[in-house]
């Protein structure tokens, strides 16, 4: 074990173990702040990865060590991000609660791809969730197509960049008063499309078939299947100015 600021590395013999000690954590704060304000709550973000260690003094600098501490900085608080080398090595019991979350860039010298899972700690809180948790399969698609009124543009791995928002530079131009000029962007690698929100006023994103909201604002979130996307925040959603996004 190792303290590195305000982080701590610890090494496990049993990738089980090391599963089961991220969730005792995260339990053991939500309870011992259970009457705290939300603001003074402390909340942990922890990473997983599993491969080689030598157990000598310099294993934090180790790719192992490097991989996940990089889980880690990815994980939000009360999170729990695992790589799918250590999915895979886990109990079964912990395989059944983990979700895929992304193939992100681990290393940008050698552009090395790594899968991410979340190891959800609160059960209950995902047997309330009743869609399907999704995968690495269901993510992927060959493009994303999005519309507003007149205009259409389809994203994929001949054209893998567009930018939207109210300038007239813009792939797809929306013209609102909420809008920024250069409101958000949308990328598409490797089966997935990912947007990314450069705005003021923030992106509300309204997900098929039961029209879940997520608020979006200076941060990424990935596409799947169909919904709409509505630039800013306005009080009203008007579908005039919504855009639709359909994955093909």
């Amino acid at each position: 074990m190792a303290e590195l600021g305000d982080e701590i590395m610890s090494i496990f013999a049993d990738p089980g173990d090391a599963a089961a000690a991220a969730c005792e954590i995260h339990a053991n704060m939500e309870e011992a702040f259970a009457t705290d304000p939300d603001d003074q709550k402390l909340h942990m973000r922890i990473g997983l990865h599993y491969g080689p260690v030598a157990g000598r003094s310099d294993d934090l600098m180790s790719e192992t060590a490097k991989i996940a501490h990089w889980a880690a900085n990815n994980a939000k608080p009360e999170q729990t991000l695992g790589t799918s080398a250590l999915i895979d090595v886990l109990p079964r019991i912990y395989q059944a609660v983990s979700r895929y979350v992304d193939d992100e860039t681990w290393n940008f010298i050698s552009l090395e791809h790594v899968e991410i899972h979340e190891i959800i700690w609160d059960v209950e809180s995902v047997t309330a969730y009743s869609g399907e948790i999704p995968t690495l399969n269901t993510h992927k698609n060959s493009g994303m197509t999005f519309s507003s009124r007149n205009q259409s543009v389809t994203l994929n791995s001949e054209r893998p960049v567009i930018a939207i928002g109210r300038g007239s530079s813009n792939d797809l131009i929306v013209r609102h008063d909420l809008a920024s000029r250069q409101h958000l962007s949308a990328q598409f690698s490797r089966g997935r499309c990912t947007i990314t929100d450069n705005s003021t006023n923030g992106t509300v994103i309204f997900s098929d078939p039961e029209q879940v909201r997520h608020d979006l604002k200076r941060d990424s979130f990935t596409l799947i299947g169909s919904g709409k996307i509505v630039l800013g925040q306005p009080s009203e959603i008007d579908d005039q100015d919504a855009i639709t996004y359909r994955a093909i």
